[in-house]
């Protein structure tokens, strides 16, 4: 199990470093023609009207949702191995609900319970988005229609809490103690690998 989890994520992180390179170089480009302009109609003295002003802004708010959905991809190509980095939690999972973000947009409502503080631990960013996202997938697959997934982060005497709940259908109680057994799955063929929980797990 560890050969095919060390070969996947080896060919993830290719690919994710690959498609983020790929795709910041047109958006520098189109980022640079926002600027120019922007600085053109406002050192102008030709007006600007209403229409001009939402075509520039929607521009800008294409360009920097593209840009966050690339930061994020870059957390997915993280190959290191060692356990030393400052993880903020809240930004690992908002990183996380961005790259899934086609899984439930229009159907389930994420509902966020963060503290005002910043949380961050020490360990392996790249592992713990990997952790979080398979969670959040099954939350996500768990639920058919419409639902609500609810995230709470909290840290209490010196540990950090995070606690992820959905109202989808549920595992069954036969279930539940070989969720995290590798290749144990209940989806159907082609949906799931069984190694997500048992990735998570370890």
């Amino acid at each position: 199990m560890q050969l095919i989890q060390s070969e996947k994520m080896a060919s993830l992180g290719v690919l994710t470093a690959g498609v983020a390179h790929e795709i910041n170089n047109p958006l520098n480009f189109i980022k640079g023609g926002y600027i120019g302009l922007k600085d053109y109609f406002d050192k102008s003295k030709e007006e600007k009207n209403d229409r001009l002003e939402m075509l520039l802004k929607s521009i800008n708010v294409g360009v920097n949702r593209a840009s966050t959905i690339v930061n994020s991809l870059n957390f997915f190509s993280h190959k290191k191995e060692n356990f030393d980095d400052i993880c903020n939690i809240p930004q690992i999972i908002d990183n996380c609900l961005t790259m899934l973000h086609f899984k439930y947009r229009d159907r389930i409502e994420i509902i966020k319970t963060y503290t005002n503080e910043e949380i961050t631990i020490i360990g392996n960013s790249g592992k713990l988005h990997q952790v979080f996202t398979n969670i959040l997938q099954n939350a996500i697959q768990s639920i058919k229609e419409k639902g609500t997934i609810n995230i709470t982060i909290y840290s209490l005497h010196n540990e950090v809490f995070v606690e992820i709940s959905d109202n989808g259908c549920g595992i069954k109680k036969e279930d539940i103690n070989r969720v995290t057994d590798p290749f144990f799955t209940t989806k159907a063929p082609g949906e799931g690998s069984g190694l997500g929980l048992s990735i998570t797990y370890t």
